[in-house]
């Protein structure tokens, strides 16, 4: 689905609103798995899993549809959903059952904790949103991504510990941004621009306030995801608005 855009507009409103969103596909489902780590949703494989079952507190929806661009636009599907809180309890518990409490779910998330690595998690992700080959380099307090574009990435630590990324822009992609910043639509991130002096050439920052970690090489496994997930934000936002102002 990664080029189902209206569905990606619903994930991204979900992201905005801070809505608590649990995904299940079924195991070895590599390419799915990786378009949902692509935009910040951490799949949960089951094994022979089939079900189309979408549920949120009141209501849930039983269908024969899967979630492709394919089945939206070839597919004829029917799909039902529940008119009593009757109905809704027999769906919800089917999914307490059979998927939220799959035999071995729970060592499934222990496994998959124990052995996150967020660097690669981070490496994975941007190639899949941006499809290319981007460099990761650790330095002594930051790291360094080069994509082909300059980022850098640290933790200010101050009154509190934050999450600072900075892109270097060309004065023409610098124009263009200070006059479409709004488009960048990331509300946990603050963005700011610099124009170029002795210290700087122009460049973007973000930050992300209120880490628990007071490095980015020795980062807490609490704030990890976080620091993925506000990278990713970052750099598809900038390198979307350089290619618009590279259109011009």
């Amino acid at each position: 689905f990664s080029k189902w855009y209206k569905l990606l507009n619903c994930f991204d409103d979900l992201k905005r609103r801070d809505i608590q969103v649990e995904t299940y596909v079924r195991e070895n489902e590599h390419d799915s798995i990786a378009e949902l780590n692509a935009i910040g949703f951490n799949p949960v494989s089951i094994p022979n899993l089939h079900t189309k079952l979408y549920l949120n507190e009141k209501y849930a929806i039983v269908s024969s549809m899967n979630i492709l661009l394919s089945s939206d636009t070839n597919s004829l599907d029917i799909a039902l959903k529940t008119e009593s809180i009757e109905e809704y309890k027999e769906l919800y518990e089917y999914y307490k059952r059979y998927i939220k409490n799959c035999s071995g779910l729970q060592k499934q998330h222990k496994s998959q904790n124990d052995h996150y690595n967020w660097i690669d998690d981070l490496d994975k992700r941007i190639q899949i949103a941006l499809c290319r080959k981007i460099h990761i380099y650790k330095e002594d307090g930051k790291i360094r991504l080069n994509n082909p574009g300059k980022y850098e990435v640290f933790i200010h630590t101050g009154k509190t510990n934050d999450l600072r990324i900075s892109g270097v822009l060309s004065f023409i992609e610098f124009e263009f941004i200070s006059r479409n910043i709004h488009l960048l639509k990331e509300p946990k991130i603050k963005f700011e621009l610099t124009p170029h002096n002795k210290k700087y050439l122009d460049t973007i920052w973000g930050t992300l306030p209120n880490m628990n970690s007071r490095s980015i090489n020795e980062l807490k496994p609490v704030d990890e995801k976080l620091v993925v997930n506000a990278i990713v934000d970052f750099l598809v936002g900038i390198e979307q608005l350089k290619s618009k102002a590279a259109g011009l």
